[in-house]
């Protein structure tokens, strides 16, 4: 790659275009997206009307139709790009091609096969790599290795790259041999927190120290106005209070978009009133309990009607962040749950990045994006090492993780009896 030129992508499975918006911000010209889902389409279209765009079953996806949408010919692209589910591609019994969780990935790298790209990446969710005991995570190391390249993985946490937000992704990435990457680059150094990759772990508690200097919910949304639940604001009520936010609303003015808060039940709303910040289900008094929690244990769904505290971590967004009940999704003061914004905030889109279709799409666009800000961290790292000034080197991504340290040396010894 020249070190002069900016780097290309394609982003397959690209929803709204988080990952899009963060390549991009890191310096990659977006050749094309691609999505099934219509309303996916309609935001990314609006929001990146120079990209390409390819809405449809990406089986049609043809290299043919690639190269007419971007130009591109064999081994020129610097990155393909995409989450495709890979929960139903395992190697334990027989492989079903007619999966079509399985399909989605196969198509995925029938495209690299035929782009041969100077890299490959594919994220999704750290439990991928404890399906089938770690079976899946074989099979992609050996079709990344049949592809011709070399395969490094980890699992990054976005809050440790200024994402206001306790998230996790696993991220494949793949750099065609004839390059010579070295083992353990591509991930980028963490820039908030004290701990670096794989010094913090999936699903188990992060304390104050390790904590210190991640976003947090009044850095992220403090600034936005008060709404009630079943309304939307246009515009804001006061300034930004912090950098974060100062970001967030570079080149806009007074308007506010997709500032909607989800309708709720007036049961929910009284729920809601009865809850202090950090206080959820288990502090609520008897008879506003749903029938079905009132034979709970108390250990268990203890983020159900969670309410969010000002000097709290947000936890990760989900679609169903529209629901009390889904988890710690209640605003610190408001009797509502988090906007779209508020959402789309924690996720690091900025405020001029619009949403389109109806709120329920609009939901599942949000709750189902990569944080543009991780997407960026990566991205920046992707073409320091393809431009040979790497940044960073991870050893051991699973340091703290002995049991995926074992998935990981399986993984490579079956890449070595493809070699």
């Amino acid at each position: 790659m020249n070190p002069h030129r900016r780097g290309t992508a394609i982003d397959l499975f690209c929803g709204a275009g988080g990952i899009s918006l963060g390549l991009q911000n890191a310096g990659f010209e977006v050749l094309l997206g691609s999505d099934i889902d219509s309303a996916c389409a309609a935001t990314y279209q609006e929001n990146f009307p120079k990209h390409a765009f390819w809405s449809g079953d990406i089986q049609d996806l043809s290299l043919q139709r690639i190269r007419a949408l971007t130009g591109l010919h064999k081994g020129e692209l610097d990155l393909l790009i995409g989450g495709p589910p890979c929960q139903g591609f395992s190697s334990i019994g027989a492989r079903r091609q007619s999966d079509p969780r399985n399909r989605l990935l196969f198509e995925f790298l029938r495209i690299a096969s035929h782009l041969r790209p100077r890299c490959i990446a594919i994220e999704n969710v750290p439990g991928l790599a404890a399906l089938a005991d770690g079976a899946v995570l074989r099979d992609i190391a050996s079709s990344f290795s049949e592809l011709g390249y070399s395969l490094r993985l980890a699992e990054l946490l976005a809050a440790q790259y200024g994402v206001p937000q306790m998230r996790w992704r696993m991220v494949f990435l793949g750099f065609r041999n004839d390059l010579g990457v070295p083992p353990g680059l591509g991930f980028p150094r963490p820039t908030h927190g004290r701990r670096g990759i794989g010094e913090l772990v999936p699903n188990c508690t992060v304390g104050q120290e390790d904590a210190a200097g991640f976003l947090r919910v009044r850095d992220a949304i403090s600034d936005l106005p008060p709404i009630v639940a079943g309304e939307e604001s246009s515009h804001y009520g006061g300034p930004p209070e912090g950098d974060y936010q100062r970001t967030m609303r570079k080149g806009l003015r007074t308007e506010l978009y997709n500032h909607y808060a989800p309708r709720l039940s007036p049961q929910n709303l009284r729920r809601l009133a009865a809850l202090r910040p950090g206080q959820d289900w288990r502090d609520l008094p008897r008879h506003l309990l749903p029938g079905s929690m009132r034979r709970a244990k108390l250990k268990d769904h203890t983020r159900r009607y969670s309410r969010m505290t000002w000097d709290g971590v947000p936890r990760s967004i989900i679609t169903r962040f529209r629901d009390p009940k889904s988890g710690e999704y209640t605003h610190p003061e408001q009797h509502r749950t988090i906007s779209i914004r508020e959402a789309a905030r924690i996720q690091s889109f900025p405020d001029s990045f619009r949403f389109f279709g109806n709120n329920s799409q609009q939901y599942n666009q949000v709750g189902n994006a990569v944080p543009a800000r991780l997407a960026e961290a990566v991205g920046r790292e992707i073409i320091a090492c393809l431009t040979g000034k790497a940044t960073h080197c991870v050893p051991n991504a699973f340091s703290r993780r002995p049991a995926m340290v074992q998935r990981t040396i399986g993984m490579m010894q079956k890449v070595l009896a493809f070699g």
